[in-house]
């Protein structure tokens, strides 16, 4: 869905909450966020993509409440706490610095903490409509501090319980897959397991070989996965949207379609020159030499053009007729790994800056 500067609505079907947290966070948009469902109806302000700590939205007395719960506080204090603030006409939250209840970075740390949670069951939401209003504020006084929105993804997505909403948004295991290094993420606070599996990932060219290799259990990989779709960190090809326009002859579509991968294949070969100059071609001949035996017997003649597209066998790349479907298939599949152990040696020629540029440069090129 194209997000615009002024305004942003949609489907929490087609666009999961922790995944509109990262796009708002990303695009470092500011103003209110509107979700309702058939449950319930709330608002969220962001300043700059960060989730705003609401003075409003807080329910100070829940907090109270909370903090006993957890015995941060006796029962005893949270009464003391509020006959302070009716007899002062303050706020709880100051009654409880007035009272040397709590020191302020704990209060603090505190606050922010069962304001996260609060937001926790909007993960697992799979219907209900949002809405965004760019340029809404809120007053300097009603605002307690700021959540970065990608801790706080990582954060919702460990609890979550919805695994039917999780897979709807994994791609198939047969289908490419490509691993960014986006600059935050070595602030990320990712859990051993979560490093793990990003380990796998970026040695795995599909799904099907990366749930091989992973000795989690498939929901938990799953929920990694499900996590790194949100932030950034993995992605597929996009989808193309049913068209309701006349299809075209498939012999066309076939064409089309291999013409597309031989064209990333030469943007590939062609980003990487202008890096590292005539080296590149050492780099790729290598990069296909080590993939090639698993590529099957249709590529075991491929050639590295000059302009560094894939030469599988001329006359059959020249033939107007229609391919058989399995051979297609298996051509496509050979061209879709080619693109991802190359991705992959871009980074590891050139560093993860150079990979994710490549990957969304790659996006927009030809059509899959």
């Amino acid at each position: 869905m194209p997000m615009k500067d002024s305004a942003l609505e949609g489907s929490l079907a087609q666009t999961s909450f922790p995944r509109l947290l990262f796009e708002l966070w990303e695009k470092e948009l500011s103003g209110r966020l509107h979700i309702t469902n058939a449950a319930e109806e709330k608002s969220l302000f962001f300043e700059k993509g960060q989730v705003v700590v609401e003075k409003e939205s807080l329910s100070v007395k829940n907090f109270l409440a909370a903090l006993a719960k957890k015995k941060v506080l006796l029962p005893e204090q949270t009464r003391e706490c509020e006959r302070h603030a009716r007899s002062r006409k303050i706020s709880r939250i100051k009654a409880l610095g007035e009272l040397g209840l709590l020191s302020p970075l704990p209060l603090w740390n505190l606050m922010g903490s069962f304001f996260t949670r609060r937001l926790f069951s909007f993960f697992d939401l799979a219907e209900g409509r949002f809405s965004f209003e760019s340029g809404a504020a809120l007053a300097e006084g009603r605002r307690f501090d700021l959540l970065q929105s990608p801790e706080l993804i990582l954060q919702g997505i460990r609890q979550m319980q919805n695994f039917e909403l999780m897979e709807n948004h994994i791609p198939d295991e047969d289908a490419p897959i490509y691993i960014s290094t986006p600059y935050f993420l070595h602030l990320l606070g990712l859990e051993p397991y979560e490093k793990y599996v990003l380990r796998i990932l970026r040695q795995a060219p599909r799904l099907k070989i990366f749930y091989k290799s992973s000795e989690l259990a498939k929901k938990e990989n799953q929920k990694v996965l499900f996590a790194f779709i949100c932030l950034g960190i993995l992605s597929v090809p996009e989808k193309k949207p049913k068209s309701r326009e006349p299809r075209e002859q498939p012999e066309m579509e076939q064409g089309k379609i291999l013409e597309a991968l031989t064209e990333k294949c030469a943007y590939i070969y062609k980003y990487v020159s202008k890096e590292i100059g005539p080296v590149a071609q050492n780099v790729i001949s290598k990069c296909l030499e080590e993939i090639k035996p698993g590529l099957g017997p249709l590529f075991q003649k491929m050639e590295l053009l000059p302009d560094g597209r894939i030469e599988v066998d001329s006359a059959m790349r020249q033939s107007a007729n229609l391919l058989p479907e399995e051979l297609f298939k298996s051509l496509v599949k050979g061209y879709d790994d080619i693109l991802a152990a190359e991705v992959l040696a871009v980074k590891k020629s050139l560093g993860g800056v150079h990979e994710t540029s490549l990957v969304k440069n790659l996006e927009k090129i030809g059509c899959l």
